[in-house]
């Protein structure tokens, strides 16, 4: 500032300007900063590295900052070769581009289907081998330390077919739920063993229900708050019951919790919530509930489609996916004036596509899903896709 207002002064000495006489000349108006609100947010494609053909997908995805999110599948996968085709697929997301997650030498062939994430050095993923039978299916469990991902051994899976549904992370442990037939399956990581847990009372009487049924009980999803407040999602028939279920653990035991709705055949899918107290679960046929601790609200009118995911936003509105018959997906949230669709957008070269999964992010509007886009070949083979829910981003205030 001194040696401008020094400038000044010798210019006015020179052109006899002391202060009288002509004024100096009037300086044109200051251009007034360019200012813009932030963008709202949009679902568009995101830039995926090359994935190896003829088929890739892309199963969950998971994101615990704005700069931390991960999703799994699989690539290099023929359909004409089911049982030896197939490499495992982790994508990491830096903060500002998706990358091939660095994995250990894998001797097996499949993929993985479930991602789940406490921070960013403590993520998990499942997945299953490839074989001739589901019977003859074997679970893989891998772990990323911040540094490096490490297969766990995992024990269960190894004989008849368990179908694992649903993961979650919570106090450095690992959480993993599933069926075998009827049973359902409860597996504990507790930092060092794998440790199973009873289902409900009611899962486990034995017996028929409708129609001369087994009592059975589904795990289908799972969701952490604390190691003493685990929710999972499914549902249940015995007798006097049939219906979806949502399923409580305190520290102590699991147990079944009923949202209102019986006598129906359907299922709970998908579990997402900010709390214990503000819990989101949705299934086909347009199921969905909203609540928390034991009362629920069924909400009217959900998207109908099959095999639905969701999430919910900072603002506590759930996003659910929706694939259908036609040749495109939507996502949906719900308002003040209900549900309202927002078609996915997909690839030019795509005939059709399905989401598999959706993610929010704590404490920020970013938002994932994933799944894959039918290409027009014969036969049909699909690619991986992943979307993201952000702002687009601001123009250079500079070359306005």
């Amino acid at each position: 500032m001194r040696k401008i207002a020094v400038g000044l002064a010798a210019v006015l000495l020179v052109s006899g300007c002391t202060g009288t006489g002509t004024p100096p000349p009037k300086r044109a108006p200051t251009r007034p900063a360019v200012t813009q609100a932030p963008p709202a947010p949009t679902w568009r494609l995101a830039t995926l590295p090359e994935l190896v053909g003829p088929t890739s997908a892309l199963w969950d995805v998971v994101s615990v900052d704005a700069t931390h999110a991960w999703a799994v599948g699989a690539e290099s996968y023929s359909p004409e070769k089911p049982d030896d085709t197939g490499k495992p697929l982790i994508l990491q997301r830096d903060g500002t581009g998706w990358t091939r997650a660095a994995l250990p030498p894998l001797a097996w062939h499949g993929g993985f289907n479930l991602v789940a994430a406490e921070s960013p050095t403590n993520v998990w993923a499942v997945g299953n081998q490839a074989a001739p039978s589901p019977e003859d299916q074997v679970a893989h469990v891998l772990r990323y330390d911040g540094t490096a991902w490490r297969e766990v051994p995992f024990p269960q899976g190894t004989k008849g077919f368990s179908l694992w549904t649903g993961l979650t992370v919570v106090g450095g442990h690992a959480w993993l739920v599933g069926n075998n037939g009827s049973e359902v399956l409860i597996e504990q990581w507790d930092g060092r063993s794998w440790r199973s847990h009873r289902s409900p009372a009611e899962c486990r009487t034995g017996g028929t229900s409708f129609g001369g049924m087994p009592n059975f009980c589904t795990f289908t999803a799972v969701k952490a708050f604390a190691p003493n407040d685990i929710w999972a999602a499914g549902n249940g028939a015995w007798k006097g019951f049939k219906g979806p279920l949502l399923f409580h653990f305190d520290g102590s035991g699991w147990r079944s919790v009923r949202v209102g709705i019986d006598n129906q055949e359907t299922a709970f899918n998908a579990l997402a919530g900010r709390s214990s107290a503000e819990l989101w679960a949705v299934g086909e046929h347009g199921l969905a509930v909203r609540g928390g601790g034991t009362s629920f609200e069924v909400v009217p009118d959900a998207p109908d489609g099959p095999q639905p995911d969701v999430a919910m936003d900072p603002a506590g509105q759930p996003w659910v996916t929706k694939t259908s018959t036609a040749p495109s997906a939507e996502l949906f949230t719900r308002g003040a004036g209900g549900w309202v669709g927002t078609p996915a957008p997909q690839p030019p070269d795509a005939i059709g596509m399905s989401l598999n999964a959706i993610a929010a992010t704590e404490g920020s509007p970013l938002m994932f899903a994933v799944g894959s886009a039918d290409l027009p070949t014969t036969p049909r083979y699909v690619r991986a896709v992943l979307l993201e829910y952000a702002p687009l981003r601001l123009p250079d205030p500079s070359r306005l």
